[in-house]
C-alpha cells in the first residue's frame, strides 16, 4: 500500500510541474522532455489507481499540448517503446511520438529511423502501422550514401535493417505503398491492394494522405521509398518486386528509378516461391504491373513448370477483363477485343506472348510440360481465330506483330509436346491451311517457322493412317492451284516439299514424287522450292546429315507409283479415274500422273528412276557430294561397274517387269515432240537399254520406226541419241531380216542427197549416217545368224574421208563418229576386201589414214579415236603387210605429240591403246551398249605391238624435248589406264613408275597431275609383291637414299616470273630454292631439305601425297625445330604455287599438326612478329596471315604475352605501301577483333575475357590506335574500341573513364575537313543549317552509341574516377562535335545512372555556368539542356547559384548573344525539369517576366514559351510584382540601353497586367500602382526608342485604374499629368502621333483636369498644314516597322493625331454639363490654328483640301464617338436633349466638315462612315426641341440627294436611318 502512495505521489508531483510549467511553452517542452517518459513507464504499474492516475494525468497532457509548435521528445519516447512490451507503455508512447513526429527537425528525424526499424515488425498492426507511417515521416530526412561506396554497404546495419526480417518487411509495405493511389482529398485506393493493406497503410484516417490536413504527400512519399528501397538497406532479392511495382508506375520519377533497380539486379528469379508471388500479383495488379511481371517471368526457367498458373495467366490476359481476376471456380473464354487494341493493351499482348515463347521453348525439359501444352496451343489458336481465320478481320501493325508471335508460339509448342497422330495431323493441316489463306505478308513468315518447329512431331517411321493422312496433305497443297480456289493466296508447295524431305523417309516413293513436282511441277515456280525438290531427290543430303532413313527408294516402287497407278489423295480419286480412261485409249497410260502443266515432271521422274536403278545397281558405289558426276563418269568409264550393272539387271527378263515399264516410259517420253522431255527421256533410255537384257527391249523393238524424229532431229545430241537408241532396237534379234533391210533402206534413202543437203536436211542426213553406222554395229555385236548377213557395200554408202574436205564440220565429226563405230565392230571397208596387200594399204592411207591425220593434227579428238579404231578393222595377215600398215598408222598417232592443248593426248593414247590392244583394251570394251551375241568380233590384242609401244614410250619419257616429254607421258597413263590387265604391261611397271617420277618435274600441271596420277595407277594395278618393291623405289627417289632425281644448279624449276623476288628478278632454278634452307642460318639444313623437296613442281602437286602413304612415310623424318617457324610461315606465301608446295611440305613432315603448333608455338608466333615489319613485303604479307590463323581458336592465355605486340604490329603494317600487306594486315587485325568480340559477347567478365581487354584497350586508346597519324589504323582502331564497348560490359569498368573522354574527343578529330572548309565560307545563317546537321550527326555517330554503351556500366566507383577526366574534356574540348558529345554524356548520366551521379551534380552543374555560354549555339543548347537535367536531383544550394549566377548575367550582358544563352538555359529547365522549375518559380518566373520583353527578338520568343507554359495570366505578375520591380530596378541601372529598353517594356507589361487584374473592380490595388510606378516612370522618362510607344499603350488605362491614388495623392497626380505632357512634346517624328494618342486618352481618364487648352497648345504645331514640298527629300521607312494605316505618309498621321488630341481631349464631366459649351471648346480649338476668331460655319478649317485625306480616313469616325459619347453621357446625367446657346452653330460646324456636298463622297467605306456621323449629328440634334425646322429641312433634302445617287446598300440603309431621325 505504501508503494502504491508513493507512486500516486510521484504521479502528482509530475503532474503538478507540468501544470506549473503550462503558461510558459519553453518550459513547459523542457519539462515534458524530462518527466513525460518517466511518467508513460507508470502505466505498467500493476496498482490500478497509479495506472488510473498515469490515464488522468495524460488527459491533462493533452490539453496542455495543443500548441502547434510543442516538441515532445520523441526519441526518448521511441526508445522506451523499443524496450517496453506493456501495451499502456506503448499505446501512449505512440500518441505522443505521433503528436510530434512531423514537428521535430530534419537531424532528429534522421536519428529517430534507426531506433525505429529494428524489430519494427512485432507489435499489433495498430501498432506497427503507427510506427510504419513515422518512418514513412522521417524519410525525408534519410542522407542515403552513393550507391558502391564504403558507406552504402554499411548502411543497411547503421539504418537499423541488419535483421533480414525487418527488411523484408519494410520491402514489402513500401512496395505496397507504390501500388497506392490518391484522388487528392486523401482517400487512398490501389489496384490489386486489400482492403486491409489499405486500412494499415492509412492508418483508418482520410487525414493520413491528406496534404491539407497535415498528411503525408503519397507522391512524395513513394519518390522517397523508392529511393530508400535502391539503397544499400535492401538486397536486391528484397527490392525487386517493390521495383518491379515502381517500374511500371506512371511517375517517371517513380519508374526511372524501378528500372534502374531491375537493370541493375543480381536477384534470382529461380525461386519458388519468389515465382508464385509473381504469378500471384500478375493475378490482381492492373495491367501496366502485369506487362512487367510477364517480362521478369520470361527469364525464370522456373515459371514454366506453373503448369495451372501460366493457363491462367493466358486466359486473363487474352479474355481482356479490365484489372479483374476470375473468379477461382471460374474459366475465362477466349476472346480478342472487338475494336483495335490500345498501345497498353499491345504492349501485354507482347509480353504474354514472349511469356509463353519462354515456356514453349523452355517447358519442354521441365516437369508436367505435356499438361499445358496442348491447352496453351488451342488457346492461341483460338486467339487467331478471333481475329478472323485463316484471313484476319483486322491488318493493323499491332494486330499482325501478335499474329505472328502467337504462331510462332504454336510452332514452338508443338515441337516440344508430344500429341497424338490425329492432333499433330489436325494442326499441320489447320497451319497448311493457314499458310496458303493468310493474306498478311508479314505473318506468313512465322506460319512457315511455326510449320518448320511442326516437323520434329512427324520425325519417321509413322502409323499407317498418320503417313497417309500427312502423305494426302502434302499432294493436296503441292498440286493445289490459287485458280482452282478462290480462298488460296499464295502456294504452299516450298513447305510442302520441305515437309516431305524431313516428315517422310528417303525410301517413301511419295515424297519423292513430291520433290519431282517441286522441281518441275511449274514453269514459274520459285527457286527455293526447286532447290529444296533437289534435295529431297539427294541422298546425299541424307547421308550428309547423319539420317538413320537412309535407305534407297525402291525404284521399282517407283516406276509403279509414276508410271503405272494413279497417284491418289484428298478430292483427286474422280479426276484420276477419267483421266487414266482417256489415256488407256491413246495407249500412254505411262502420262497418267503427268496432266497438262505437270508433264514437265516427266523426264524428271524418269531421270530419277534411272540414277537409283544404277545405285541400287552398284553396292559398292560410295554416296557423296558430287555422286551424280561421278555416277555417270563410272557408269560411262568403269567397265566394272557396267559390267555389275549388266548383271543385276539381266535377272529381268520379263517384258512387263519393272524394268521393262521404265524403258517403255523413257521411251515414249523420247519419242514425244515436246522438247522439254525428249532429250532427257532419250538420254535415260539409251542409258538404261544399254545394260537391258534383249528379252526386256523385245516388244519396244519393234518400234523402231518411232526414233527416226529423233535421228532427224536439227538438234545435235538428239541425233546421237536417237542414232544409238535406233542401233539397240533395230538391230534387235527380235527384227526379222525383212525389218532390218527396211530400216537399212530408210536410211540409206535419207543418206543419198548427202552432196546437196543443207539445214535440216543436212541434219537428216548426218542422223542416217551415224544411225546406220550404229545399226550395222550393233548387229554384229549382237551376233545372231540371221541379222549379220548382209549385202550392204560400205563404199556405196559412206563416202571416202578423203571426200569430205567440203563438208561442214558436223557432218565430217558425224563421218567420224560413224566409221569408228563400224571399224570397232570390225566391219571391214570395200578396199580391204579386195586386197589386203600393199595396194589395199596404200588406199586405207589415201581414203582413211591421211585424211583423219590431217584433223588430228588440228586437234579433232574424234578423227584421233577413229584414227585409232581403224586398226581394229585390219584382220590378222599371215604375213607382216597388215603390221606394217598397222605401223604406219601408230606413226602417224606418234607424230600428233606437237599439238598443244595437253587434254588432246589423252585421246591420242586411248587411240594407240585401241589400236594395239584391241578388245583387250577396256577403252574399247566400253563400246559394248547390248547384250553381246557370240563375240567373234572381239579380237584380242597384238602383242609383239603392245611391248613395242611401251618401250617406246618409255623412252620417249626420258626425251629432253618438253612436247614430247609431255604427250609420251600422257600416253603412257593411258596404256597404263586401259591395258594394265595385260601381262606386257604388269612386266613394266616399274620402268613406268620411274618414267612417271620423272614428269613430276615438267613445268605443266597437267602434265604433273597426269604423272601423279600415274603414279598412283602404277601402284594400283601391281600385286602385293610388286606394289613393295614400287614403294621402296619412290621413298628411295624423294628421300635420297637410292637412285636419286639427277638436276643441276641451273635447271629450271619455275616459269619466270612466278616466284618474283622484288628486284625484279625473280626465282627460276634449283639453286634459288635452296636458300629457303639457307634463311635459317644452319648450311646442314640445305642437305636435309634437298631430300625433302627435290624441285619446287614436285611438290606444287598435291595428289603425289595424297596417296599410298608418302607422306605418313616422309614425316617419320627427323625435322630440325627450326624449320617449323619458317615452313609454317611459307605456308601463307603470296604466291600459290609456294603456298601449295609449302602446304604439302607441311603435311609431309606433321603427322599431328596441332601438337607440333602447341609444341613450338613461341619460336613460330617470335619469329612471325620478327618477319611481320620485315622488309620485304612478301614475309609480311605471310606473315600477317599466319599470325591469324596461328592465333584462330587458341585459348587466350597462349599468346597473352604476345597480344598487345601483335596488335602493334599489325596496325604497323595495316599502313603499309603495298597494298596486298595492307589488305592482309586488315584481315588479321579483324580476326583479333572479330575474337575479342567474340569473347566478350560469349563471356565477358571471364578472365581470359578481361585480359583481353586489358591489353587491347589500352593499346587501341594510344598513339598507335585511335590517335594514329595513320586513316587506316586509325579507322579500324575506332572500330575496335566501338565494339569493345557494345560487348565488354563490366569488363570495361576500369577504361571507361579513360575511354569516354578519347571518344568524345574522336568525335571532333574524325569530322572530314571538309566540313570545316565549307563552314569557314558560308554565312551566319548557313552556318547555323551546318551546326544543327554537325549536332544531328554526332547524335547518330558509331561513337556516340560507342560512348552510350560505356556509360551503361557506369556506377559509382567508375563515375567517382570518370569525373575529373569528364571535366577535364569538357573544359578542354575545342571542336564543335566532341561538345556536342560531352552534353550528350551528361544527359545520359543524369536520367540513366542519377544514383552514382547525384553526388557530383553540383560540381557539373557548377560547370555548365561557363560551358552554356559557348558561342556556338548548338553546343551552348547542349549544354542547357545538361544543366535543365542536372537540376533535378543537384542540392538546393547548387540550383540557386546555377540560376542566381544566369540571371545576373543577364542583367549584366553587354550584347544579345549573352542574353540568349541565358534564355536557352531558362527554357531548357522550363521543358526538361517543369516540376523543378516550379519549385524556383519564385525567381524564374518574374526573370521570364522580364526576358519575354527583351528587345532581342530570340530571346523574347524563347522566355515568351517559358511565360506561357508556367504562368500566362496577369494574376501571376501581381503575384510576383515585387520581384519584378527589384528585376527592373537593375535594369534601369545598367549602362546596357538594350536592358533599359527591355525592363521598360517589362514595366508597361506589368502596368497592362495590373489593369487586366482590376477588370472586375475597376480599379487598381493602390499598394501595386505604389509600388510599379517608380520604375514605370523611370521607363516613361527614357529617350525615345523603337517600340517606345509600347509604354504609351496601358498608360491610360492605368491611370484611369489608379483613380482612387491620384485623386488623393497630390504628388501623383501631378506625376501622372507632367509625364502626359513631356511624352506629348517629345520631338520623335515616330513616337509624336502615339503620344499625342495617349495625351488625349490621359485627358479622357483625368475627369479632374480640363487639358484641352494644354493639348491644343502642344498639337497646334502639327495642325498647320502646308502643300507639299516638290523639293522635299524623301525620307526611307524605318526599318522592321509595319505599314501605315491606308499607306498614309508620317505627316498626315501625325495631323490626324493632332486633331484627334484636340477633338477627344475635352474634359469629360464638363462635356456631361454642357455638352455645347464644350464642343464648342473644341471646334474654338481646331479653327485657332486656321487663325480664326471664332467658328467659320461656311468654311471650317478643317475643310480645307490639305485635311481631305484626314477626314475621309479618320474625322467621320471620330465625329460619330464624340457625338455618340455625349448622348451616351447625356443619358447618363438623365438629360433628355441637347441644349444649344448659339443656333445650333457647333452642329452645323461639324456638319460642316463631314462633306455632306461633296462632289467626290469617296469608297463605300468612307461612305458609309460619313452616314454614320451624320447620323450621329442629327441624333443629338433633333433630341433637342430647339432645332431649326429650317435646318433640318436643308439636311433632309441633302440627305434624300445623296440617299438617290447611292448604289450601296449598307450606305443607303444608314442614310434612311438619318432621314427617320429628320
Amino acid at each position: 500500500m505504501a508503494d502504491e502512495n508513493r507512486e500516486i505521489e510521484l504521479v502528482k508531483q509530475v503532474e503538478w510541474r507540468i501544470l506549473s510549467a503550462s503558461s510558459d511553452e519553453a518550459k513547459l517542452q523542457t519539462t515534458l522532455g524530462t518527466y513525460l517518459a518517466p511518467l508513460m513507464l507508470k502505466a505498467a504499474s500493476p496498482h490500478v489507481q497509479v495506472r488510473n492516475k498515469v490515464i488522468a494525468a495524460c488527459q491533462t497532457i493533452n490539453k496542455l499540448i495543443h500548441s502547434p509548435t510543442l516538441v515532445l521528445p520523441v526519441t526518448k519516447l521511441m526508445k522506451q517503446y523499443k524496450e517496453n512490451d506493456h501495451p499502456l507503455i506503448r499505446h501512449f508512447d505512440m500518441l505522443y511520438m505521433q503528436h510530434s513526429v512531423a514537428r521535430l527537425d530534419i537531424e532528429e528525424k534522421r536519428a529517430l529511423v534507426p531506433i525505429a526499424l529494428p524489430n519494427i515488425r512485432v507489435g499489433s498492426d495498430a501498432l506497427v502501422s503507427q510506427l510504419l507511417n513515422m518512418v514513412l515521416r522521417a524519410l525525408p530526412a534519410i542522407r542515403i550514401p552513393s550507391r558502391g561506396t564504403q558507406e552504402d554497404g554499411e548502411f543497411r546495419e547503421k539504418i537499423g535493417l541488419s535483421d533480414p526480417e525487418d527488411a523484408q518487411f519494410m520491402a514489402k509495405w513500401l512496395g505496397t505503398l507504390l501500388l497506392l493511389r490518391s484522388d487528392g482529398t486523401g482517400t487512398v485506393s490501389g489496384s490489386g491492394v486489400s482492403a486491409s493493406d489499405i486500412q494499415f497503410l492509412t492508418l483508418g484516417k482520410d487525414t493520413t494522405w491528406n496534404t491539407s490536413a497535415g498528411g503525408l504527400n503519397l507522391v512524395e512519399t513513394k519518390i522517397l521509398a523508392i529511393k530508400f528501397l535502391a539503397s544499400g538497406a535492401f538486397t536486391d532479392q528484397e527490392r525487386f518486386i517493390p521495383a518491379l511495382y515502381a517500374a511500371a508506375s506512371t511517375d517517371s520519377r517513380i519508374s526511372s528509378i524501378g528500372d534502374d533497380i531491375l537493370k541493375r539486379s543480381t536477384a534470382s528469379v529461380e525461386d519458388k516461391d519468389f515465382v508464385q508471388k509473381l504469378f500471384n500479383d500478375h493475378s490482381k495488379l492492373p495491367v501496366p504491373h502485369r506487362i512487367r511481371i510477364l517480362g521478369v517471368l520470361s527469364k525464370s526457367e522456373i515459371a514454366t513448370t506453373f503448369t495451372t498458373e501460366i493457363l491462367n495467366v493466358f486466359k486473363m490476359n487474352v479474355t481482356l477483363e479490365p484489372e479483374v481476376a476470375p473468379a477461382p471456380n471460374q474459366t475465362a473464354r477466349t476472346k480478342a477485343p472487338t475494336s483495335g487494341l490500345n498501345l497498353e493493351r499491345t504492349k501485354l499482348y507482347r509480353a504474354l506472348f514472349e511469356f509463353i515463347n519462354w515456356v514453349a521453348r523452355i517447358g519442354p525439359g521441365k516437369s508436367d510440360f505435356s499438361l499445358i501444352a496442348r491447352p496453351l496451343v488451342d488457346l492461341l489458336r483460338d486467339y487467331i481465330q478471333s481475329q478472323g481465320w485463316p484471313k484476319a478481320e483486322r491488318q493493323s501493325l499491332d494486330d499482325n506483330t501478335l499474329r505472328s508471335r502467337a504462331y510462332e508460339t504454336i510452332g514452338i509448342l508443338a515441337k516440344g509436346t508430344s500429341m497424338s497422330g490425329n492432333d499433330s495431323i489436325s494442326l499441320a493441316a489447320w497451319l497448311f491451311r493457314s499458310l496458303s489463306e493468310d493474306t498478311t505478308p508479314d505473318v506468313v513468315v512465322y506460319i512457315e517457322g511455326a510449320l518448320s518447329c511442326m516437323t520434329s512431331l512427324f520425325q519417321p517411321p509413322h502409323d499407317f493412317n498418320v503417313n497417309i493422312q500427312l502423305q494426302s496433305i502434302l499432294l493436296t497443297y503441292m498440286t493445289l492451284q490459287e485458280e482452282d480456289d478462290a480462298n488460296v493466296v499464295r502456294s504452299a508447295r516450298q513447305v510442302a516439299t520441305k515437309w516431305a524431305n524431313q516428315c517422310l523417309p528417303f525410301a517413301d516413293v511419295h515424297a519423292r514424287w513430291i520433290d519431282i513436282l517441286a522441281i518441275a511441277g511449274r514453269r514459274d515456280e520459285r527457286s527455293d522450292t526447286i532447290e529444296e525438290g533437289q534435295k529431297g531427290l539427294d541422298p546425299w543430303t541424307y547421308y550428309a546429315n547423319d539420317d538413320k532413313w537412309t535407305s534407297l527408294p525402291s525404284w521399282n516402287e517407283m516406276v509403279k507409283v509414276f508410271f503405272r497407278e494413279p497417284i491418289t489423295y484428298r478430292n483427286s480419286s474422280q479426276w484420276i479415274w477419267n483421266r487414266r480412261a482417256q489415256l488407256a485409249d491413246s495407249g500412254q497410260t505411262v502420262f497418267l500422273n503427268f496432266p497438262d502443266e505437270v508433264r514437265r515432271c516427266f523426264p524428271v521422274a524418269v531421270d530419277y528412276c534411272r540414277k537409283v536403278l544404277f545405285l541400287t545397281a552398284l553396292d559398292n558405289f560410295k554416296v557423296e557430294a558430287g555422286w551424280e558426276r561421278q555416277l555417270e563418269t563410272t557408269i560411262n568409264s568403269d567397265l566394272a561397274s557396267r559390267k555389275a550393272i549388266r548383271a543385276y539387271l539381266a535377272q529381268f527378263t520379263r517384258y512387263d517387269s519393272d524394268l521393262a515399264y521404265l524403258l517403255s516410259a523413257s521411251f515414249e517420253g523420247m519419242i514425244q515432240e515436246d522438247a522439254d522431255l525428249t532429250e532427257r527421256c532419250a538420254r535415260a533410255f539409251v542409258d538404261i537399254a544399254s545394260f537391258a537384257p534383249k528379252a526386256v527391249l523385245q516388244r519396244l523393238a519393234l518400234r523402231w520406226a518411232d526414233v527416226f524424229s529423233l535421228i532427224t532431229s536439227n538438234k545435235k545430241e538428239l541425233r546421237v541419241l536417237g542414232a544409238k537408241a535406233f542401233g539397240i532396237l533395230a538391230a534387235h534379234p527380235s527384227n526379222s531380216a525383212k525389218s532390218i533391210a527396211a530400216a537399212r533402206s530408210k536410211l540409206i534413202d535419207l543418206t543419198q542427197n548427202l552432196k546437196t543437203a543443207v539445214g535440216s536436211d543436212l541434219n537428216a542426213v548426218e542422223g542416217a549416217f551415224l544411225a546406220l553406222a550404229h545399226l550395222e554395229s550393233r548387229l554384229v555385236y549382237y551376233s545372231t545368224e540371221s541379222n549379220t548377213n548382209s549385202d550392204l557395200d560400205i563404199t556405196n554408202v559412206f563416202p571416202s574421208l578423203d571426200s569430205i574436205s567440203s563438208f561442214p564440220t558436223s557432218t565430217q565429226e558425224t563421218l567420224f563418229e560413224a566409221y569408228t563405230q563400224l571399224w570397232t565392230a570390225g566391219v571391214p571397208t570395200a578396199v580391204v576386201r579386195e586386197d589386203a596387200k600393199g595396194k589395199s594399204a596404200d588406199s586405207i592411207f589415201k581414203l582413211y589414214a591421211d585424211p583423219l591425220v590431217v584433223y588430228a593434227k588440228k586437234g579433232n579428238e574424234k578423227a584421233i579415236t577413229a584414227l585409232g579404231r581403224l586398226c581394229l578393222s585390219f584382220p590378222e595377215a599371215e604375213d607382216d603387210g597388215a603390221n606394217d600398215t598397222l605401223g604406219q598408222v601408230l606413226e602417224k598417232l606418234y607424230s600428233l605429240y606437237e599439238i598443244r592443248q595437253a587434254e588432246v593426248h589423252f585421246s591420242v593414247g586411248e587411240a594407240i591403246a585401241a589400236g594395239v590392244a584391241r578388245w583387250d583394251a577396256e577403252v574399247v570394251q566400253l563400246t559394248i551398249d547390248v547384250q553381246v551375241g557370240n563375240g567373234s568380233f572381239q579380237l584380242p590384242r597384238r602383242s609383239s605391238l603392245v611391248t613395242t609401244v611401251l618401250e617406246k614410250l618409255l623412252t620417249d619419257a626420258k626425251n629432253t624435248k618438253p612436247s614430247l616429254l609431255k604427250a609420251s607421258g600422257i600416253w603412257l597413263f593411258c596404256i597404263i589406264q586401259h591395258c594394265s590387265n595385260l601381262e606386257e604391261v604388269q612386266a613394266r611397271l616399274r620402268h613406268c613408275q620411274a618414267a612417271f617420277m620423272r614428269l613430276l618435274s615438267a613445268r605443266d600441271e597437267l602434265v604433273q597431275e597426269t604423272a601423279s596420277r600415274g603414279l598412283a595407277l602404277v601402284y594400283e594395278k601391281g600385286d602385293e609383291g610388286l606394289k613393295k618393291e614400287l614403294v621402296r623405289d619412290l621413298v628411295a627417289g624423294f628421300t635420297g637414299s637410292g637412285p636419286q632425281l639427277k638436276v643441276d644448279e641451273e635447271t629450271e624449276l619455275f616459269e619466270a616470273g612466278a616466284l618474283p623476288t622484288g628486284d625484279g628478278k625473280s626465282i627460276t632454278s634449283y639453286k634459288d630454292i635452296v636458300s629457303l634452307a639457307n634463311e635459317l642460318g644452319d648450311p646442314s639444313l640445305v642437305y636435309k631439305f634437298m631430300s625433302l623437296a627435290t624441285n619446287a613442281a614436285t611438290w606444287s602437286i598435291r595428289s603425289a601425297f595424297g596417296r599410298f602413304g608418302l607422306s605418313n612415310i616422309l614425316s617419320e623424318s627427323e625435322i630440325d625445330p627450326k624449320l617449323y617457324p619458317k615452313l609454317y610461315r611459307y605456308r601463307f606465301d603470296p604466291n600459290p604455287s609456294v603456298q601449295r608446295s609449302m602446304e604439302d611440305i607441311w603435311k609431309a613432315l606433321v603427322k599431328d599438326s596441332n601438337a607440333v603448333l602447341e609444341a613450338h608455338f613461341d619460336a613460330i608466333i617470335t619469329d612471325l612478329l620478327k618477319c611481320i615489319i620485315g622488309g620485304e613485303w612478301r614475309v609480311r604479307e605471310a606473315s600477317c596471315h599466319a599470325i591469324a590463323d596461328l592465333i584462330s581458336g587458341r585459348p587466350f592465355p597462349k599468346y597473352e604475352k604476345y597480344y598487345t605486340e601483335i596488335w602493334k604490329n599489325a596496325l604497323k603494317v595495316l599502313d603499309d605501301v603495298k597494298s596486298t600487306v595492307r589488305e592482309a594486315a586488315f584481315g588479321l587485325c579483324m580476326s583479333l577483333s572479330k575474337t575479342l568480340v567474340r569473347q566478350l559477347e560469349e563471356s565477358g567478365s571471364t578472365a581470359a575475357a578481361r585480359a583481353m581487354v586489358k591489353e587491347a584497350l589500352p593499346f587501341m586508346l594510344s598513339v598507335n590506335g585511335i590517335e594514329s597519324s595513320a586513316k587506316e589504323v586509325q579507322l579500324f582502331s575506332i572500330v575496335t574500341v566501338m565494339d569493345i564497348a557494345k560487348n565488354g560490359g563490366n569488363s570495361l569498368k576500369p577504361y571507361i573513364p579513360t575511354m569516354i573522354p578519347r571518344l568524345l574527343e574522336l568525335l571532333s578529330s574524325i569530322e572530314p575537313e571538309i566540313i570545316n572548309y565549307h563552314y569557314q565560307r558560308v554565312g551566319a545563317d548557313n552556318r547555323d543549317v551546318i551546326d544543327k546537321a554537325r549536332s544531328a550527326a554526332v547524335n547518330m555517330s558509331p561513337i556516340s552509341e560507342a560512348v552510350e554503351n560505356c556509360l551503361r556500366n557506369v556506377d559509382a566507383e567508375v563515375m567517382n574516377e570518370l569525373t575529373p577526366k569528364l571535366i577535364e574534356t569538357i573544359k578542354s574540348a575545342l571542336g564543335m562535335p566532341t561538345k556536342v558529345g560531352c552534353a550528350r554524356v551528361l544527359t545520359t548520366l543524369a536520367t540513366r545512372h542519377t544514383l552514382a551521379f547525384e553526388p557530383h551534380s553540383a560540381t557539373f552543374l557548377a560547370l555548365m555556368q561557363k560551358q552554356a555560354l559557348d558561342k556556338n549555339d548548338e553546343v551552348s543548347q547542349g549544354y542547357a539542356r545538361a544543366a535543365a537535367y542536372l537540376i533535378r536531383f543537384a542540392p538546393d544550394k547548387a540550383k540557386q547559384q546555377f540560376i542566381d549566377h544566369f540571371v545576373n548575367l543577364y542583367l549584366s550582358s553587354e550584347n544579345d548573344t549573352r542574353r540568349q544563352k541565358v534564355a536557352d538555359v531558362v527554357l531548357s529547365i522550363s521543358k526538361i525539369s517543369p516540376d523543378h522549375f516550379n519549385a524556383l518559380e519564385g525567381q524564374l518566373l518574374p526573370f521570364a517576366f522580364l526576358g519575354k520583353h527583351d528587345t532581342d527578338n530570340y530571346v523574347s520568343t524563347c522566355f515568351g514559351e517559358v511565360w506561357s507554359s508556367h504562368a500566362g495570366s496577369s494574376f501571376t505578375v501581381i503575384k510576383y510584382l515585387a520581384e519584378i520591380v527589384s528585376l527592373l530596378d537593375k535594369t534601369f541601372a545598367s549602362s546596357q540601353w538594350a536592358l533599359r529598353h527591355g525592363g521598360a517594356l517589362t514595366s508597361a507589361s506589368a502596368a497592362s497586367a495590373i489593369t487586366d487584374a482590376s477588370k472586375i473592380t475597376g480599379k487598381a490595388n493602390p499598394d501595386h500602382v505604389k509600388l510599379l510606378w517608380p520604375v514605370y516612370d523611370k521607363a516613361l522618362l527614357l529617350k525615345t526608342f523603337d517600340g517606345k510607344e509600347k509604354l504609351l499603350e496601358p498608360f491610360p488605362l492605368f491611370v484611369e485604374r489608379s483613380e482612387d491614388l491620384w485623386k488623393t495623392d497630390t504628388k501623383f497626380s501631378d506625376a501622372l499629368k507632367k509625364v502626359a505632357v513631356r511624352e506629348a512634346k517629345r520631338n520623335n517624328d515616330e513616337y509624336r502621333p502615339h503620344a499625342f494618342q495617349c495625351l488625349w486618352k490621359f485627358a479622357a481618364a483625368r475627369t479632374d483636369l480640363d487639358m484641352l487648352h494644354d493639348i491644343a497648345n502642344i498639337v497646334g504645331q502639327c495642325l498647320t498644314v502646308e502643300k507639299d514640298d516638290p523639293d522635299a527629300m524623301d525620307i526611307d521607312e524605318p526599318k522592321g516597322k509595319k505599314p501605315r494605316r491606308a499607306g498614309l505618309d508620317l505627316k498626315t498621321l501625325t495631323t490626324w493625331a493632332a486633331v484627334e488630341a484636340i477633338a477627344k481631349g475635352y474634359n469629360r464631366v464638363k462635356m456631361t454639363e454642357n455638352p455645347n459649351k464644350t464642343l464648342r471648346e473644341v471646334v474654338f480649338a481646331l479653327e485657332a490654328n486656321g487663325n480664326s476668331k471664332g467658328i467659320n460655319v461656311e468654311a471650317p478649317y478643317l475643310v480645307r483640301p490639305e485635311f481631305d485625306t484626314v477626314r475621309r480616313t479618320f474625322w467621320y469616325d471620330c465625329v460619330k464617338e464624340v457625338f455618340d459619347d455625349v448622348a451616351k453621357k447625356l443619358k447618363d446625367a438623365g438629360k433628355t436633349k441637347y441644349e444649344s446657346a448659339d443656333d445650333f452653330e457647333v452642329v452645323k460646324w461639324f456638319l460642316a466638315t463631314l462633306d455632306i456636298k461633296s462632289d467626290n463622297p469617296g469608297v463605300e467605306s468612307q461612305r458609309l462612315a460619313r452616314a454614320g456621323a451624320v447620323g450621329s449629328v442629327v441624333k443629338l440634334a433633333v433630341a433637342s426641341s430647339e432645332y431649326p425646322g429650317q435646318i433640318a429641312a436643308q439636311l433632309k433634302a441633302l440627305a434624300e440627294a445623296v440617299l438617290e445617287g447611292e448604289r450601296s446598300l449598307d450606305v443607303q440603309k444608314a442614310w434612311r436611318e438619318v432621314l427617320g431621325e429628320l
